[in-house]
């Protein structure tokens, strides 16, 4: 069950649309910042090591912690136009933790990774991290949650079932979780895909919301244009 709750809207915005007034223009790439964020080694660097195709085959054996916050960049192709992924691979580390609303600040995006092989790490998401995301970012900035290590599913100490019911309380989070992934760096499951998911969704909901500014300021002129005629 490697992608267990998504919300893909599909976009009505038609081809001629893309190609004239987009804030994405052709030609041109943009920049989404993303954070990673979980308590230290549910493997959040190794995900963007593998995103970004710098695993090397010692990766594993010679594993350090990130200290404060580590940057990784990844193009992609989106129906809207190129954009430039900025990922922000944030410590988990509890020394760090006081410095990392200046990191989170300013994210369109959140990825919150737990180890599926250590169920308090999936617990830290909800006492440590989601009270970071509330104090620091836009009230609807979309998250996907990740379980790591899904190659170890013999060591696995929560289910994935335990984790798409704390999706859907949303009353519980109040928060706008738009998947949970089952992911390996090792194997090579399901990495780039979690990325590349939510960057996509990040464009298109800008995008939505541009036309949605553009619609709103039309209708305003059209009214003001029927008041002077009157």
């Amino acid at each position: 069950m490697p992608f267990a709750k998504t919300n893909n809207a599909k976009s009505t915005i038609t081809r001629k649309t893309l190609e004239t007034g987009l804030p994405l223009e052709r030609g041109k790439s943009h920049l989404v910042k993303i954070s990673i964020a979980g308590v230290g080694g549910v493997g959040k660097t190794t995900l963007c090591q593998r995103a970004m195709g710098h695993i090397l085959d010692d990766f594993f054996d010679n594993y350090r912690i990130t200290i404060g916050v580590q940057f990784f960049t990844h193009n992609i192709d989106t129906d809207f136009g190129k954009v430039v992924m900025s990922v922000w691979d944030l410590a988990g580390q509890p020394q760090f933790r006081q410095i990392m609303d200046r990191f989170l600040s300013g994210s369109k995006g959140i990825i919150l990774a737990y180890d599926c092989t250590r169920i308090d790490t999936f617990f830290s998401l909800y006492h440590e991290w989601i009270p970071l995301i509330r104090e620091n970012c836009d009230e609807n900035i979309p998250i996907v949650i990740v379980s790591t290590k899904n190659d170890l599913l013999d060591e696995r100490e929560i289910e994935p079932e335990v984790v798409t019911e704390f999706i859907d309380s949303r009353e519980d989070h109040n928060l706008n979780i738009i998947g949970f992934i089952e992911t390996s760096s090792k194997s090579n499951i399901n990495v780039r895909e979690t990325f590349e998911f939510l960057c996509k969704n990040i464009v298109n909901k800008e995008v939505h919301k541009y036309y949605k500014q553009i619609s709103v300021e039309k209708r305003r002129k059209k009214k003001t244009k029927a008041n002077k005629s009157t």
